[in-house]
Order: structure tokens, then sequence, then C-alpha cells
């Protein structure tokens, strides 16, 4: 016999009604309002488009939030539903008010299909005599309006027709249409997107804005008026941003471009995570980006760039820096002596800093003492990161014994000494296991890691890495 649990009489009933997809249309006027989730869930699941078209028209909630069904952007059920939207919008007998306002097109929501789902299998029934909260609904020139939030994933290699198509749907229905937008990736030359943003999103919506590659400097100061228009922007990453071929060494273009970029900062009053990786303006203009800043940051992550001892003193003196929780500054070369700067940035942030990130800066035994002291004292450390620096075993030992009083740190990871390096630059195996455990047991010595690591330099032959936990992994050419 079969142990799987038999279906509930709703779930029955569910199953039987969808069968008669013109039963179902012409029942939704008169279906109780709890039974339309399970049962939009499995017109959903069944794809029966024409029965979610009339459910979207006839929701009996504030909020639809269609986005946490769908495991990836679907344009046939974006279709369906925006068919719902206009069959809600222009009927002839539609109340004074839609009940449905706002349209959730994310990836969130879950619980709302949790709870129905499981409080409508023939478990139990919720209270719903107490009101539903409303949502704000936006009125626009006497209309009421309905409001779409969606996050943007502008990736032309897999959803350029969904974007498209929402975009043009919009278009068309400005006056009663309101978009908010939390989270934007471009993935592609933003040129085109920023006006679909400037024509079809509430710029004041989002919260997170993501930009990678293919976006040059000249076209990133393009569009940077409508940066200045995110006011509520918490987290801005910057990513590969670069002067284009054709304008390469152009000083008055590239003048002009950081004079259209450098004052939107000041207008992010919201601003939390700032990631700059790679981003040529920086060289140059970091001053000014600080100096711009008008809220506390709690994330500031700076990688691939050249910054001068001028930079590194801003970054130690800038007031918005002194609450930071994740400084990342991964792949900045600190050879001169601007790693003093960084120590006195550490000092600062013994109270709030969580995770630190110094990989690949070149950094030698010299200027890890230097930075010592205040890395001692930062107490709530949960994460470092000081792969693929230059530090000898001595150097480590005194690292690690430094970190005795960290009794946060969950995830730890440190370059494996120098002297288990030939002198081409490749691990000795031997040297690299003895060592890397002689540092695990100083380390035990001191405290009980939970997630440890020390990790070669990338092996010239086979691409690849010796990495040892609590025990040692070497790359493909010692295997």
């Amino acid at each position: 016999m079969s142990s799987k649990t038999p279906p509930s009489l709703v779930q029955l009933a569910r199953r039987s009604l969808l069968k008669d997809e013109a039963l179902t249309i012409s029942a939704l006027q008169h279906l109780p309002m709890e039974l339309f989730p399970p049962l939009f869930k499995d017109a959903f699941n069944s794809k029966q488009h024409k029965i979610l078209r009339e459910m979207v028209a006839a929701w009996p909630f504030p909020c639809l939030p269609v986005g946490a069904l769908m495991t990836t952007p679907d344009l046939e059920i974006l279709k369906t539903v925006l068919d719902g939207l206009d069959l809600l919008m222009t009927q002839k007998d539609q109340p004074r008010m839609w009940k449905l306002q706002v349209l959730d097109l994310r990836d969130a929501n879950h619980n709302f299909w949790n709870v129905w789902a499981g409080m409508w299998d023939g478990v139990c029934f919720p209270d719903i005599s107490q009101p539903q909260p409303l949502m704000y609904h936006p009125i626009q020139q006497g209309k009421q309006s309905l409001t779409i939030k969606i996050n943007l994933s502008m990736n032309p290699g897999n959803i350029s027709e969904y974007n498209e198509y929402f975009y043009q749907w919009s278009m068309e229905r400005k006056d009663v249409v309101q978009v908010n937008c939390q989270k934007i990736e471009i993935w592609t030359n933003p040129v085109y997107y920023s006006t679909y943003l400037q024509d079809v999103v509430e710029l004041s919506s989002i919260q997170e804005l993501e930009v990678y590659k293919h976006c040059d400097l000249n076209t990133l100061a393009m569009i940077a008026p409508g940066l200045g228009q995110m006011t509520n922007l918490q987290k801005l990453l910057l990513n590969d941003i670069h002067m284009s071929l054709e304008w390469l060494g152009n000083k008055k273009i590239e003048d002009w471009c950081v004079s259209m970029i450098i004052p939107q900062f000041s207008k992010l009053h919201k601003l939390q995570h700032l990631y700059l990786n790679d981003v040529c303006f920086v060289n140059k203009c970091l001053d000014q980006v600080l100096r711009s800043l008008e809220s506390p940051l709690e994330t500031l992550a700076i990688t691939r760039c050249k910054l001068t001892e001028s930079h590194m003193s801003c970054l130690s003196e800038c007031p918005r820096l002194h609450q930071l929780t994740h400084l990342d500054l991964s792949g900045t070369d600190f050879i001169n002596s601007s790693y003093k700067f960084l120590g006195r940035l550490l000092g600062r942030l013994t109270a709030t800093l969580q995770k630190l990130k110094l990989k690949g800066c070149m950094i030698v035994d010299f200027q890890i003492n230097v930075l010592l002291p205040a890395l001692s004292r930062c107490s709530q450390l949960t994460e470092v990161d000081f792969q693929m620096n230059f530090l000898s075993m001595d150097i480590l030992k005194k690292l690690l014994q430094h970190t005795a009083n960290l009794r946060q740190l969950t995830r730890e990871r440190y370059p494996a000494p120098y002297e288990v390096y030939d002198e081409f630059g490749n691990v000795l195996p031997q040297k690299f296991v003895q060592q890397c455990s002689e540092l695990m047991v100083t380390l035990n010595v001191i405290r009980q890691p939970k997630k440890i690591c020390f990790v070669s330099n990338i092996c010239a032959g086979c691409g690849g890495f010796c990495v040892y936990k609590f025990g040692a992994i070497l790359c493909l050419c010692w295997q």
C-alpha cells in the first residue's frame, strides 16, 4: 500500500473545477476569496492561461505575488497576467475601486502561497474576519492606478523578450500603471536601457543598481542624470568601467564624463553599500566621491584600483566610513606607505567592522605589523581574507596570535607562507603540508577556528591552487 497522503476534499474539488474551463471562469464571481490562492496556484502549475487571466481580473486581495511562482521569468505567464490587468481595467461593471492594487513580479512573498496552500489543503481555515491591510494605492490625474513591482536583470542573452514586452505594455499604460523596481542589474550597454528606465520605471523606487561590464565611462556619464534621481538607492555596484577605445586618451572627454558622474553621489542620501570594482575614475577622483557621500556607508568595496597615499588618507579620515561593517580593498597595491592610513582606518572601525577582505594586495611582512594593533581590536570581525599576499611563516604566526580575542570569526582565509615556494614560485608540496599544518597547530593553541584555509598562489602548471583546511588538497600537478 502507498503511504502517500490521499488528496483532501478541497483539493479534489479544485481539480474537478479546473477540468471545465468555462465553469471555472463563470464561478469566479461566486468563489469564496479564501479559495482564490490555492486555485490560482493550481491553474498556474497546469498552465491554464485563460483561467489565470480571468483570476487576475477577479483577484480579491490587494496584492498578487505571482513572481514567487516563477522560477525564471516566463514570457507567456507575463502576457497572461498583463492581459488580466487589461481585463480588470476595462471591465464595464467594475467596482468603484479595484481590489487588486499591486502586481508583484519579483521573486518575493513566497509565504503568501505557502500559508494559503497549507491552510486550504484540508487542514484548517484561516481567520479572515480581520480586514486585510491595504497597500499604498496611488491615484494619478484623478484615476486609480495599479502598481507593478518588478526586479529587472537586463541581460539580452536570456530574457530580453520578457523585458521588451513589459516595456511596450507599460509604455502604453503609463497613465494607469506605476512601475516600481527595487533592484536592477545591467549586463549590457545601458544606452537603450536608460530610455527604458526613464520612460517606464519610477526611478525613486530603485534601491539596488548593479552595472556589469560593457558600460564604458562615457556611456555611464550619459545615464548619470537618471542615477541622480534614484533618491532611495541603497546599493550601487559599478564593475569594469573604463574609457572606450574611441575616446581613450582624450582628457577633455574624460573630464566631462567625470563632471557628469561625480555630482550624482551627493543626491544618493540613502546610499549604504558602495562597490567600485575596476572603475577608472576612482584612480583620480576617489576623494571627490568620498566628499560627496551624504550618509554613513555600511559597505565599501574598492577593488582592482590604484590608490595613492592621498586616496588612503581620505579613506582613513572620511566621516562617512567610520561605521563600516564590510571593507573590501582586494587587488589594491599597498607597496607604498599607504598601509599606514589603512591601519588608521581599521583603528576607527574596531567597534563595527565584520568583514575585511585584503586579497591580492601585495602586502608584505612589515606592512602587516602596522595593521596588527588595530586588527586585533576589531572584536566584531566574522570574516577575514588575506589570500594572495606575500607573508612569511613568522609573520603569519604573529597574525594568528593577534586574532586570539576575535571570537566572532567564522571564516578565515590566509596565504600559504612564502617559504613553501621554490625560486621559480612553484609550490613545494612537502613544505606546504608541513608549514600549513604547523600554522594550524599554532592557531588551535590560541582558539578553535571554524572555517579556515591557507591557500597557495596560482599554479603555473595547471592554474589551480594548493589548499590546506584541516588537511592538504594539492593542485592537479601534485595529485
